[in-house]
């Protein structure tokens, strides 16, 4: 393992865990914040009120740009659901339990071109922690069809977090944490899904987490714990970029790990470092090579010059959203 000899460039220095982040072709950059839901990054956080949050322990995770320009929020607290940004301040509702959504941390949520929101449900166990071990699988995949209706569409995955659909629109990726692997599913007709197929899997030091796709044909990753960026190509074969964390850090990760004893404490090992253990990346810039790193305990949004392209994002030329003036 390396540390990085010196921190990565940051856009912003007033953010509160900006865990999931969205590029757009004008240079407009947004992440999710604790405080906020959302943050359009280059402006003043005292230009954006705080949310009085409509449940406990609410934790703003991966956030999704809607057509209308309103933004989906996933809450990864114990009660989960999904809710939207409606204006600076002012969150409504979207998906919660009252709507049949099963009772876990939600994750992420991905729209597709179809109006389809895909969900990443981590566990139904409290606090989610006690998912962090090898035994467990009980993460699920869900869809919500146009006109509201979900559906859990995929079971027995271990620790689902970021999900997206490829370019091809063919097949919904997954990435799952604790099962340290990437997974894949093949989209089928209503939507559901086809069988899961291993994509990747990692191995020491590697615990996935965000992910996005090149114009190559292969997949990013970031990981938390040892602060990687990882490149996997369309054949499989696995490329790490970034790396911010030393070598017994990372092995007393991985003897809590393989005893069972991974806690938040552990998984939060990359805080110490300067990237601040990374766990989304998105594309940007006006070549889609500028890779926007989110954190889950960074006040900014690192950047990195990417050698190949990401593939441009369904929101990619979305017009003015609620926190544009």
């Amino acid at each position: 393992m390396s540390v990085l000899a010196s921190p990565l460039p940051r856009i912003g220095n007033h953010l509160s865990r900006p865990e999931s982040v969205i590029a757009l072709a004008d240079g407009r950059l947004y992440a999710a914040d604790r405080e906020r839901g959302v943050v359009r990054v280059d402006v003043a956080p005292d230009a954006q009120p705080e949310i009085v949050w409509p449940a406990e322990e609410f934790v703003a995770n991966g956030i999704a740009l809607l057509d209308d320009g309103t933004f989906l929020i996933a809450n990864v607290g114990p009660r989960g659901g999904a809710w939207r940004l409606v204006a600076p301040g002012v969150v409504e509702p979207y998906l919660t339990e009252e709507q049949g959504l099963p009772r876990s941390p939600l994750n992420f949520l991905y729209p597709d071109e179809h109006g389809n929101i895909w969900l990443s449900l981590c566990t139904s166990l409290e606090p989610r922690s006690l998912a962090f071990r090898h035994d467990n699988a009980d993460a699920m995949i869900g869809v919500v069809k146009p006109g509201g209706k979900m559906e859990i569409v995929a079971r027995g995955l271990g620790f689902s977090n970021e999900l997206r659909v490829d370019p091809t629109g063919g097949w919904l990726y997954v990435n799952e944490t604790i099962a340290r692997r990437m997974s894949r599913f093949k989209i089928l007709p209503g939507p559901t899904l086809g069988p899961r197929e291993l994509v990747c899997e990692f191995g020491h030091g590697t615990w996935p987490d965000g992910l996005e796709f090149d114009e190559e044909g292969g997949v990013w990753l970031t990981s938390v714990v040892s602060n990687r960026l990882i490149q996997v190509d369309k054949d499989g074969r696995s490329t790490v970029h970034i790396e911010d964390c030393d070598d017994a850090a990372i092995d007393a990760a991985e003897a809590a790990f393989a005893a069972d004893r991974f806690t938040f404490e552990e998984i939060s090992t990359g805080r110490h470092y300067s990237l601040r253990n990374i766990s989304s990346v998105a594309f940007g810039g006006p070549d889609l090579k500028t890779a926007y790193l989110g954190s889950l305990f960074n006040t900014g949004v690192s950047a990195w010059r990417s050698p190949v392209a990401g593939a441009r994002p369904l929101h990619w030329n979305a017009g003015k959203t609620v926190l544009d003036t």
